[in-house]
C-alpha cells in the first residue's frame, strides 16, 4: 500500500465524477451528462472496471477499463477486450506514480476477469507511461468516423 494515497474501486455513485474528468475541457462540458448516462449502467453491469486514488479524503486520480465483447481473434481467443479510459491525476499530485499504479492495478483486475488484450488512445505526454506498461503502437488499426452533417 502506498503511504500517500489509497486506491478504491469506483462505484455507481462515482459515474458523474468520472464523467467530469473525462469531459474536463471547457469545450467538452456539454458532453458530461451524456457521458454519465452512458457510464452508469456499465459500472452497474460490471462492464466498466475502475479505480480511484484518494488522498486526504479527496479523489486525486482515476483510471478505468471499458470491457468490450470484441469477439475471438487469433491473438485473443476469449474475445474480451479492455479499453483503458479516463486516466487522470490532479495536476498537483502528478509525478508520484499514481497513474502508473492505477492503470497497472485496474488492468490486473481485468486480467483476472479474462481480459487478454487492452487498447487505448494516448496523449503525447502519456505515451512513455503506457509504453512502460507494455503498450506498443499497433499500425494495423484504422479508424473511420462518421461526422454529423452541418445543417
Amino acid at each position: 500500500m502506498n503511504p500517500f494515497w489509497t486506491e478504491r474501486a469506483v462505484l455507481l455513485s462515482d459515474a458523474d465524477q468520472i464523467a467530469a474528468h473525462a469531459c474536463y475541457r471547457q469545450e467538452d462540458a456539454h458532453r458530461r451528462a451524456g457521458y454519465t448516462a452512458w457510464l452508469a449502467p456499465r459500472i452497474d453491469a460490471g462492464r466498466y472496471v475502475g479505480l480511484f486514488a484518494n488522498h486526504g479524503g479527496a479523489v486525486v486520480g482515476g483510471a478505468g477499463v471499458v470491457l468490450l465483447d470484441w469477439g475471438p481473434t487469433r491473438a485473443n481467443p476469449g474475445g474480451l477486450m479492455g479499453r483503458v479510459a479516463n486516466v487522470f491525476v490532479e495536476p498537483k499530485h502528478r509525478g508520484h506514480g499514481i497513474a502508473r499504479s492505477l492503470v497497472a492495478n485496474v488492468m490486473a483486475r481485468c486480467e483476472a476477469l479474462g481480459v487478454r488484450e487492452f487498447n487505448l488512445g494516448a496523449t503525447p505526454e502519456a505515451r512513455s507511461l503506457y509504453q512502460s506498461l507494455g503498450f506498443i503502437d499497433y499500425p494495423a488499426e484504422m479508424r473511420r468516423r462518421v461526422l454529423e452533417k452541418q445543417l
